[in-house]
């Protein structure tokens, strides 16, 4: 059997999508965004090049040392290279599928002594996900400078919606060296997105480099994040008994090894849907509901143990917990997995209670402990064209209405109110809102 052979078996044990049945009836558990790079993210004559580049600025650098004089910086800790864009705050947003290949031979082996990398990687491929074409579509993860330093060469105008390993096309990168001399790629850029400055520039800690793409050799969006030392050494930057590149981890505040994670709740009017790569997905996300309409809920990790539970609740206006959803769910199959989503299909009852419904996550990890994510949908009066109100107030609603509407309502305290016209809202005369109450207007009007 040859050496793909054997690869390819390794990678079918290791990244089964398990299926299986969950303990709450109508839950479903997916892993299909699930697929590592598992090839060279960077082909060999693509890589022969950049170290030229990076011969080239290390020489210039080192002759400019001994010129000054001066001494050589310590090597520099790194920051987060990922983060939301404005106007995007989800509880979380990546996952890490591929570390350094610490292994000299064709044997799998990361800095923590597992198997998560594939043969000859020198990177951490750092996923954006759930959702990943929608999110590089929407600019929603941008790559910054991990710490400060100079641009030494910069590529952008290739083509970012690549789905598979073949035929060496170029990436979107930018490659920065840093006070000590250490140099680090940044590779799989969106095309357009790419700074404007150029080699020779000089880009501070947290500065914008990019959007996440899938530029290159890749598989979907993803960052490929290289490092390499004065003297041209590799280095991984996750400090793990395995890792026999360098000692010291090089991040300012090391990520766990599996770093379990919630990175969106969703509500929905139905099950999202997996077009063919690159397709964006259809979410579906609502976040209002008339009673008796379909609703899903689901949750999106970015890392997930087998051995974690998480306690899923849907809190009714009053604080019931009896309607919708409340189930303590444990994902079956691998111990360990990458990007798992689950969901639970239910029905708005005809009487169920009208207001601000919280939908809730308690998610207990090995790792960090309990974690905690909320997210608000409605329940909601029948849509009217119009809507006039009078009178008070007493409990959490939300209103919606296809064209205006009008108020001289009083609120009571601590009620929560919201408005949804078609077009804008009328508070007359005699309209009321004390010190503790919520009154919140949007114009998105009728579902």
């Amino acid at each position: 059997m040859n050496k793909a052979s054997i690869y390819f078996l390794l990678l079918c044990t290791l990244f089964l999508v398990v299926v299986h049945e969950a303990r709450a009836q109508g839950t479903q558990v997916f892993e299909k965004e699930f697929a590592p790079e598992p090839y060279e993210c960077v082909p060999k004559a693509h890589k022969t090049y950049y170290k030229k580049v990076m011969d080239r600025a290390r020489q210039a650098f080192e002759q400019n040392l001994k010129r000054s004089g001066g001494q050589r910086a310590m090597p520099p800790l790194f920051d987060w290279p990922l983060r939301q864009a404005e106007g995007f705050d989800y509880p979380g947003y990546y996952a890490i599928s591929n570390f350094v290949d610490q292994a000299s031979d064709t044997t799998l082996l990361d800095y923590n002594c597992g198997m998560r990398t594939y043969d000859g990687h020198d990177g951490t491929d750092i996923r954006i996900v759930p959702f990943r074409w929608n999110k590089m579509g929407n600019d929603e993860v941008e790559v910054i400078a991990a710490a400060p330093g100079t641009i030494i060469f910069r590529q952008d105008g290739n083509f970012d919606q690549n789905c598979a390993w073949g035929g060496g096309t170029p990436w979107n990168a930018v490659f920065i060296q840093h006070a000590d001399g250490t140099i680090t790629w940044y590779g799989h850029l969106k095309n357009g997105s790419v700074t404007q400055k150029d080699s020779g520039d000089v880009v501070a800690a947290g500065e914008y480099l990019g959007i996440v793409g899938s530029s290159g050799n890749s598989t979907g969006p993803h960052l490929h994040l290289e490092v390499y030392d004065p003297m041209g050494n590799l280095v991984d930057p996750f400090q793990g008994p395995c890792n026999s590149l360098n000692n010291d981890t090089w991040w300012n505040d090391q990520v766990p090894y599996f770093d379990s994670g919630i990175n969106r709740l969703i509500t929905a009017s139905q099950q999202w849907t997996s077009p063919a790569c690159p397709q964006q997905a259809q979410i579906f996300e609502k976040t209002v509901f008339d009673p008796g309409e379909a609703i899903t809920f689901s949750v999106h990790y970015r890392c997930d143990l087998n051995t974690n539970t998480t306690q899923l609740t849907a809190f009714e206006p009053d604080g019931d917990t009896s309607t919708l959803l409340n189930i303590l769910y444990q994902r079956g199959g691998n111990f360990f997995s990458t990007n798992p989503s689950a969901l639970w299909n239910n029905t708005i009852p005809n009487n169920a209670p009208k207001g601000k419904w919280i939908f809730e996550a308690v998610y207990n990890t090995s790792t960090y402990g309990t974690l905690a994510y909320q997210n608000e949908f409605w329940v909601a009066e029948t849509c009217q064209a119009d809507r006039n109100f009078v009178g008070t107030h007493t409990i959490s609603r939300y209103y919606q209405a296809s064209n205006t509407i009008t108020s001289t309502a009083d609120i009571n305290n601590g009620v929560h109110v919201v408005y949804d016209p078609e077009n804008y809202t009328i508070l007359s005369p005699g309209f009321s809102a004390p010190v503790g109450s919520k009154l919140e207007i949007r114009t998105a009007g009728c579902n």
